[in-house]
């Protein structure tokens, strides 16, 4: 019997440790030490065994982003409220909500100004990206996307006319040597030329085509295609969400605030 109770054991650790790939575990005893060491750390509070939807999608994002995030840092807290009620000192000392995950968003300069995930808002992939997005100055692009790209095509769905949108487009094509080295990043590069190109040729807003786009893509995944065809339109869904701004023109020429 006990030994059938250490392979459970064992097993669960091994399951904890893959669920956990690119994240940290922290304790009382090195959580200053290790969270100095990076500008921001992304730290989820949780029981001490976390499973779920919202583990699964903290630990997604923490595996896709932590090899090219150097100054990110993705960590774990398990907070036990028996036995010896480990790391119950870094909730009372963090304010860590008893409604599991509690999700904080630190920065290097001073540990006790932290930035708590909101509360009413769902733990995803999509959201945990934002929120280290709108509260940091690290740039997390979606798979597929270029930074460099990205910033361009955001000018380009902000520009004031057709002429200005042409600049922009020769300014990215002058661009193809950086990346026409690696298959990845060129299929990547097309992908923005290809949509430029489609805006300038319609009659619609920037709007108003990537979100006659996105709808068309969407119909397209709904239906039996090979996993490469699947891919290739995930990857416009996601550069197409470079074109999303704040701003966003409601005619070609004429720029006004969204509401």
């Amino acid at each position: 019997m006990n030994q059938i109770l250490v392979t459970c054991l064992l097993l669960i650790q091994a399951s904890l440790s893959w669920a956990s790939n690119g994240c940290v575990d922290l304790d009382g005893l090195n959580f200053d030490k290790v969270v100095k060491r990076f500008q921001y750390s992304l730290v989820k509070f949780d029981v001490a065994f976390p499973y779920g939807d919202k583990h699964e999608a903290f630990t997604y994002f923490a595996k896709e982003n932590s090899e090219h995030l150097d100054h990110l840092l993705f960590a774990l807290v398990g907070i036990k409220d028996y036995g010896e009620k480990e790391n119950a000192d870094l909730g009372k000392r963090f304010n860590v909500k008893e409604a599991f995950p509690d999700i904080k968003l630190f920065n290097n300069d001073s540990l006790n100004n932290f930035i708590d995930y909101p509360e009413n808002l769902p733990v995803t992939v999509y959201n945990l990206r934002e929120f280290i997005s709108s509260n940091t100055d690290l740039y997390i692009g979606l798979p597929g996307c270029l930074k460099e790209i990205d910033e361009l095509a955001a000018k380009f769905a902000l520009s004031s006319n057709a002429e200005e949108m042409s600049q922009i487009l020769s300014q990215i094509e002058n661009l193809d040597s950086i990346y026409s080295n690696t298959e990845k990043l060129h299929k990547s590069f097309n992908v923005y030329l290809m949509l430029m190109k489609k805006i300038l040729q319609s009659e619609k807003t920037v709007r108003e085509f990537i979100t006659s786009e996105e709808a068309r893509i969407q119909h397209l995944l709904s239906g039996k295609l090979s996993e490469n065809k699947k891919a290739d339109l995930n990857l416009r869904l996601n550069i197409m969400k470079s074109f999303k701004t704040t701003k966003q023109p409601t005619q070609k020429g004429v720029v006004t605030d969204e509401l």
